[in-house]
């Protein structure tokens, strides 16, 4: 393992897309790699399966056992949420609080549980928040939007409520990449056409990026929201 890389890395979500290929990548550069998941995919003893990321008695329960089966936690990566796209006349309260408690409050949760065993241990860390480009807005999107909106500002805040700690925390968007969320594209009319770099992304192309920013050398590189979406944002958070 490189000097400065995450030991210990916790991530959401193993059961997606987004998720396995962190876990993968991770993996492979040495780390130990914990996560959590609504499905068992036998990824063995440090897996924790039917995880409600909204319910915090559950996530601080699945924190613990990370912590306590990897002897703490250096990296935190939250890639468990999955879309929620439907017309805005046809779409449910319930079907809408259900995307942004599991995307949105589930991110602030883990990352509230998390920061309290790195605190506690003393050493810092890092934390990576997984979310949509479309925190812009878009048709069909209300609760994507609503909860990658939310991640954004969480993000912001975050770095100034566990920077005395030593814990840095930045956030991805992310568009145009081939996975679950593909389909907030489609609701938006855009292709894999349409980006600068002509082409989709692959979440093993993300997970190179997030495995950067769980680097701890990166120093003062916190709060920041990073695009990664072939070009597609022009916007600035």
């Amino acid at each position: 393992m490189l000097h400065d890389e995450p030991a210990r890395v916790l991530v959401t979500g193993v059961d997606t897309a987004l998720g396995a290929a962190l876990r993968a990548h991770f993996t492979e550069r040495g780390a130990v790699v914990a996560g959590t998941g609504r499905e068992n995919t036998g990824a063995g003893e440090q897996f924790t399966a039917g995880t409600d990321h909204a319910d915090g008695d559950a996530v601080r329960a699945a924190v613990g056992r990370a912590a306590e089966a990897m002897g703490g936690i250096d990296a935190l990566v939250v890639a468990h949420g999955l879309p929620v796209v439907a017309p805005i006349a046809d779409q449910s309260m319930a079907e809408f609080w259900r995307h942004v408690d599991d995307t949105l409050t589930g991110s602030f949760l883990y990352a509230q549980a998390v920061a309290a065993h790195m605190r506690d241990a003393g050493a810092g860390g890092r934390i990576v928040l997984a979310t949509s480009r479309w925190h812009i807005g878009g048709p069909s999107l209300a609760a994507v939007a609503t909860a990658a909106g939310g991640i954004v500002a969480l993000t912001k805040t975050l770095t100034r409520d566990f920077g005395a700690y030593g814990i840095g925390v930045n956030a991805v968007a992310i568009g145009a990449v081939d996975s679950e969320w593909s389909i907030c594209d489609a609701a938006a009319g855009v292709s894999c056409d349409d980006p600068p770099a002509g082409r989709c992304g692959t979440v093993d192309q993300v997970a190179r990026v997030i495995g950067l920013l769980c680097r701890r050398d990166l120093g003062a590189a916190v709060g920041q929201i990073v695009n990664l979406d072939g070009g597609l944002s022009r916007n600035r958070v």
